[in-house]
């Protein structure tokens, strides 16, 4: 059975989602007594998720030898393929909200509520605020309430010190190794159950959003937003996707059936993180390097989510254009860069854009009543982003593999 299981999963998951839909609609009050095992699966991936996180990092950094030449390059190269891809996805928004304008000449009433708009700094985004919040001054209380970029931090932080102390560091290393592994098995064990995880998770929102007596109106409202928004992620996907077929030499079809079980698990998922075991295994049939994978892939899902600040933009820019709001270039670019931090700081968690555009919105004064007209198709664009995010950190960690000569570097 456990084989059956583990050959067929990625069709189970597939079926899955159809049913989900189906049922959805169908049935939508079937999912309220069986939401719980939505959240139960979520729980056991984000239990995993983390040690997963940590040791990984910790493991790669620490295994790479006294030298830090290798460290370097890879870091370095990682860090120039993260900004490339944000400055990339949050560029196409602005690009394709501007010149398609799909929020000129819809009904402002609609967020304003009868309720004038009215000019606010109370939610400015101060860099040294973001800078303290990825600094943990107790790697226990980030752990417990799941911050990842602090875990990330100092994760990092551990390796590299592990790396510079050498041989008396191999114990901790080896652990950290063994929990990657261990960490690992329990997720691909975890994943058995996806089909039934991911059929409560999708279908509970397709049924929240039946049930929602002005879904219909919403739908039509934002049709052009979700299509411009999809060509952006269509777009942003297709570029990272491109860059592989080159460096790596691959076919398209070879890439996208290795990538089906990552766009299906974060699809049912919505979450980077919970997609993260699946994706390092993607990348590694894909021919990236595996210490490139252990150490990019993880800090990737929680930085470098350019799916979520393309939405963030497209939102902002979308509702300014139904308010008649002139932003002028240097504004929107002050936007874009909000963004980017806004979603560096959020990490590869469900839904956690609805966080970031309370100061996204407050920052070109839209009334955050404008985020309740976002919720009904939230949970569907979500997944779309997910998708978007972690195949794009999946293409980085074979384009970076593929410009980082990891072997040389440890030789020397």
């Amino acid at each position: 059975m456990n084989k059956i299981l583990k050959k067929y999963n990625t069709s189970f998951i597939l079926l899955s989602v159809i049913a989900a839909l189906v049922v959805g609609i169908l049935s939508p009050q079937i999912f309220e007594s069986i939401n719980f095992l939505g959240d139960l699966f979520i729980n056991l991936l984000k239990l995993f998720a983390l040690p997963l996180i940590s040791s990984a990092l910790l493991s790669s950094l620490g295994e790479m030898g006294g030298s830090l030449t290798k460290l370097k390059n890879l870091a370095r190269n990682t860090v120039i393929y993260m900004l490339v891809s944000e400055i990339a996805a949050v560029a196409i928004a602005m690009f394709l909200f501007n010149t398609f304008k799909p929020g000129v000449g819809l009904d402002s009433s609609l967020i304003l509520q009868g309720k004038p708009s009215t000019p606010s700094n109370e939610h400015e985004l101060h860099i040294s605020d973001f800078i303290i919040s990825i600094i943990p001054h107790n790697i226990f209380e980030s752990l417990s309430k799941f911050d990842l970029l602090p875990v990330v931090f100092f994760s990092i932080m551990f390796g590299v010190a592990c790396n510079i102390i050498g041989s008396k560091s191999k114990p901790v290393v080896e652990l950290a190794a063994s929990v990657r592994e261990i960490s690992t098995k329990c997720l691909h064990g975890v994943m058995l159950f996806a089909p039934i995880g991911i059929f409560v998770l999708v279908g509970a929102g397709v049924s929240q959003s039946y049930l929602n007596g002005n879904l219909q109106s919403n739908l039509l409202a934002l049709l052009n937003f979700v299509l411009v928004l999809c060509a952006g992620l269509f777009l942003h996907g297709l570029w990272q996707l491109v860059c592989v077929m080159i460096l790596s030499k691959q076919k398209l079809f070879d890439i996208l059936k290795k990538s089906l079980p990552v766009f299906s698990t974060a699809f049912g998922t919505s979450s980077s993180v919970a997609t993260l075991p699946v994706a390092m295994e993607a990348a590694n049939q894909l021919k990236s390097k595996p210490m490139v994978t252990r150490f990019m892939l993880p800090l990737s899902a929680s930085i470098n989510v350019g799916g979520m600040m393309m939405y963030e933009v497209a939102a902002a820019l979308f509702f300014s254009q139904m308010l008649g709001f002139d932003l002028t270039l240097e504004k929107q670019l002050l936007l874009a860069i909000a963004c980017i931090l806004g979603g560096m700081a959020e990490g590869g968690i469900p839904e956690s854009s609805m966080v970031s555009l309370v100061v996204v919105f407050k920052i070109v004064n839209i009334p955050i009543s404008a985020i309740s007209i976002l919720l009904p198709l939230d949970r569907i664009i979500d997944r779309l982003r997910t998708m978007v995010n972690i195949f794009g950190n999946m293409c980085g960690v074979i384009i970076v593999s593929h410009l980082t000569d990891t072997d040389n570097e440890h030789r020397s």
